[in-house]
């Protein structure tokens, strides 16, 4: 069981325990024919491209039981921060299955609502990390 570490710049936004509770996600998955280092140095590419500030690997909460998880070859998260649409956050998975990989983008974020109960200063926006997550999945195709 694996739980997605929440992004350092998005833990003061809520629970501390690593979960993404309270924020929306969006994903995308596409297919490739590339080998999982040639998708990571794309990958390094794309995020130098969308500006990313901080590149994180997802940890497991499993502890002990970490070794039985069933993990991607890939796991991080990537963030930043734009002047005028604030915080951005995307979660990038690649699974290996053999002939392909398989690589899911997620993007997460507070909704309209949640952003202007709260502040833009104080939120992820959601449509910009789909943007970035768009992006993102351009670089990589």
């Amino acid at each position: 069981m694996t739980h997605r570490r929440r992004p350092p710049i998005l833990e003061e936004f809520g629970n501390r325990k690593g979960d993404t509770v309270g924020l929306k996600s969006s994903e995308t998955t596409l297919e490739s024919t590339r080998t999982v280092p040639e998708i990571g140095r794309a990958l390094q590419g794309a995020l130098a491209q969308v500006k990313a500030q901080s590149i994180d690997e997802i940890a497991s909460n499993s502890g002990a039981l970490s070794g039985f998880d069933d993990r991607a070859s890939i796991e991080i998260v990537a963030e930043g921060q734009t002047l005028m649409s604030g915080q951005w956050a995307v979660q990038v998975y690649v699974y290996d299955h053999g002939h392909l990989r398989e690589i899911r983008l997620i993007a997460l974020g507070d909704g309209g609502f949640t952003r202007a109960w709260n502040g833009a200063a104080n939120t992820a926006s959601l449509s910009t990390s789909i943007k970035k997550r768009d992006a993102i999945a351009a670089s990589l195709l």
